[in-house]
């Protein structure tokens, strides 16, 4: 489930099948077996057969048997999301907002009122209001605060959102990071796309059962 929030409240509401669909490879065709093949073959099993049963048993067990890594978990957001989260005030100030960043080593901040999430600002929102001098180091910011630069409208997603959805969103939007509410709307973490590559890159690819 992913939600979208503005200044006027939530303005979007999607669930995890009206993201787009994922693609998928147009079906084989099957060449059809001769019809004389076909008529001599025995549609039921031939229980008086006394190899049946081993046989059965035989196919059951090399069922069983097949190697786990066939099949793969489905990983939610929430195993590799980020938390607790490091906010900042909406009345935090550009300055400060840059210093807490490079501090923290961190490239979005959630901006908070009340509680409530009402804002994203990125490194990049930022760095488009201070001057740094030839060592990365602050010199000058505008004597603003994050309320002017911060992106105002949220994308969201709760906890159990599976990540290709998480991915599929990231890439729609062109949004680098992803607030995670729980049901009640709180925010309890966030992931990034680092987050996504980080869990790929050690990981199987994620397949979900079937």
């Amino acid at each position: 489930m992913f939600v979208v929030y503005s200044p006027e409240g939530r303005s979007f509401i999607g669930a995890a099948q009206n993201l787009p669909v994922l693609k998928v490879d147009p079906a084989k065709r099957i060449k059809a077996s001769p019809k004389a093949s076909l008529e001599d073959m025995r549609m039921e099993p031939d229980h008086s057969n006394p190899h049946f049963r081993e046989q059965a048993a035989l196919k059951q067990y090399q069922h069983v048997q097949q190697p786990e890594m066939q099949r793969h978990t489905v990983v939610k957001v929430e195993e590799i999301m980020t938390t607790p989260v490091i906010t900042m005030d909406l009345h935090t100030s550009i300055e400060e907002a840059w210093k807490l960043m490079d501090e923290r080593n961190i490239h979005h901040l959630p901006v908070m009122e009340d509680n409530q999430l009402i804002g994203m600002c990125s490194r990049t929102d930022v760095l488009k209001r201070v001057i740094l001098n030839g060592q990365g180091e602050l010199e000058q910011a505008m004597p603003e605060g994050v309320d002017v630069i911060m992106q105002s409208e949220v994308v969201t997603a709760k906890q159990g959102t599976e990540i290709r959805q998480v991915a599929m969103a990231l890439t729609q939007y062109h949004i680098g990071a992803l607030p995670i509410i729980d049901e009640e709307e709180k925010l309890v973490g966030i992931v990034t796309l680092s987050d996504l590559v980080k869990r790929l890159s050690q990981q199987p690819p994620v397949e979900l059962y079937i």
